[in-house]
């Protein structure tokens, strides 16, 4: 299942500008996620009920969670004026089926292989300074599946986040969680293990569109898959 947290940040009518906001997400009482957004008023969206205030555009954040129950506490950000406003959606995930098409980054470097289960699957390599480009026509549906690069001063499990912008616009921040993978191993990097692979999926509209990938987390690595469908 996916969560997608949209939020929206109330400013006076006066302010025109470019507004931060934070708000903390606590999954199972234990990982605590930090989210960050800044955006530009939009002038669109009103509130009967305060008419004196405009309202930011969206910032979309995005976690996914496992099979079997649990526990998301939303907590106030620091240093604000007004309260951060937030609507929650929850996702089950499609099935691909047959009519898939897999996609290689418009700019890239040599392609990553990954050998699982006895089959060579490639994966390109994404980082914070070396982000991806794709291209995707719809209307359709573009997966993204990424494994973390763990080196051998990370412990079993870890955390990442993928930002996926098109053009300026932010379409959403991902965050997951995974752990070493025992079945899978990076051809040719002997020093490097995949973690288990996570996804995310992002909605193409009618037309040609281009996404920029890239990591959130500065000294992290992240091997990405794109498949059309």
């Amino acid at each position: 299942m996916r969560l997608e947290f949209i939020s929206r940040y109330p400013v006076l009518r006066k302010k025109k500008k470019s507004h931060s906001f934070n708000y903390r997400i606590v999954l199972d009482g234990r990982d605590t996620v930090q989210v960050n957004h800044g955006y530009k008023v939009q002038k669109t969206i009103k509130s009967i009920q305060h008419p004196k205030h405009k309202y930011t555009h969206s910032g979309n954040y995005f976690i996914n969670l496992g099979k079997g129950s649990h526990s998301v506490e939303l907590l106030a950000g620091a240093n604000l004026k007004f309260p951060v406003l937030i609507r929650v959606v929850s996702k089950e995930f499609e099935s691909i089926g047959n009519n898939k098409e897999v996609l290689a980054p418009m700019i890239h470097q040599n392609a990553v292989h990954l050998l699982t289960d006895n089959k060579d699957v490639k994966y390109y390599e994404c980082t914070s300074d070396l982000p991806l480009q794709v291209e995707a026509s719809g209307e359709k549906t573009l997966r993204i599946l990424s494994r973390l690069e763990f080196s051998d001063s990370m412990g079993q499990e870890a955390s990442y986040r993928i930002r996926v912008r098109e053009g300026k616009k932010v379409i959403g921040t991902y965050y997951f969680n995974t752990e070493r993978s025992s079945v899978s191993q990076i051809q040719g990097r002997d020093n490097k293990v995949p973690g288990k692979w996570r996804s995310c999926e992002i909605s193409v509209m009618k037309g040609k569109h281009t996404y920029s990938v890239e990591v959130a987390d500065k000294d992290k690595a992240v091997l990405t898959r794109f498949i059309l469908y």
